[in-house]
Formats: structure tokens, sequence, C-alpha cells
């Protein structure tokens, strides 16, 4: 990717240098696509819902392991002397159960918390991009590169531009 962006930079700016006199300069802009996802206000207040949403889930799986550490406890404090073989065996497949029980409710859990947080993820991504097209257009820019540039000075550094855009929608 760094290699790709590298390549393509300095053939636009070789072909640039080589041109024409009357050739215009080249107008370079760069943002740190993770700084602006860690600071933009509009991805906080989605992960906020999303911990919302997912709240009751982790409590029953939580409720449920505790209860499973219970029944964990109480088979072993009395097992051969409270409990018959019999209760102990009836205790054990209880117990097998309700682990299985959980670790399905776990995955799928897991499952769908993966789903719903790559999708936000991918909504926030496109107003990024969006935003980063807008300013490219009205700003003039020739090329936008964003995360895994290897040295950009600040001339060139639009990431706070687009926050600041971003936090005013």
């Amino acid at each position: 990717m760094f290699k790709k962006s590298l390549l393509l930079l300095l053939v636009i700016v070789g072909g640039s240098v080589t041109g024409a006199a009357s050739a215009q300069q080249l107008k370079i802009g760069y943002f740190d696509n993770r700084e602006v996802l860690e600071n933009l206000p509009s991805l906080q207040k989605e992960s906020q819902k999303l911990q919302a949403e997912f709240e009751p889930k982790e409590k029953e799986m939580n409720d449920l392991a505790t209860e499973l550490r219970k029944l964990q406890e109480d088979i072993q404090k009395n097992q051969g002397t409270v409990y018959t073989a019999e209760q102990v065996q009836a205790k054990s497949l209880e117990y097998q159960s309700k682990r299985q029980q959980l670790e399905l409710k776990k995955g799928d859990y897991d499952r769908l918390r993966q789903a719903r947080n790559n999708q936000t993820l991918a909504k926030i991504q496109s107003q990024v991009q969006e935003e980063v097209a807008k300013i490219a257009k009205e700003e003039n820019y020739d090329l936008i590169l964003h995360t895994g540039v290897f040295i950009a000075s600040s001339k060139v550094d639009i990431t706070q531009k687009i926050l600041q855009r971003m936090a005013s929608k």
C-alpha cells in the first residue's frame, strides 16, 4: 500500500517536473484516518448506542456465567456428602448443558456485535470519504493520501480540517 502510494506520488511529481514550464504545481493533502476515526464525535455516539444496545445481552451472559459458577461450587461442595452419586451426575449434566448454552450465546453475541461494529464503522468511513472528496473538490486538491504515508508536513495535513467539518454536522 505504502509502496503503491509512494510510486504514484513519484510518478505524478516526476511528470509535473518534466512537464512544460507553464504546468501548475500539484496540490497534495494528507490525513490520518485513524486519528479522524478516534476523534470523530459521531463515531463515539454510535459506539455508545451499540454499547446500550448490547448491554442486556451482556448482562444475560454474565448472569448465566454466575449461575454456572454457583452450580459448580455447589457440586464440589456437596459431592459425596449431601448429594448421592445420581444427584451429582444430574447436577453435572445440568452444568454441562448450561455451559454449552453459554458458549453458544457468547458465540452468537460476538458475531452479532462484530457485524454491528463493522456496519457502523463502514457507515462512518463512508462519511469520511465523502467529506474528503468534498474538500478535494472545493479546494482543488490533485492528490489526497491517508494513513500509511511515511512523512507528511503540517502544510499538507488536512486531518483537523476533516474533523472540524465532520463535527459541525
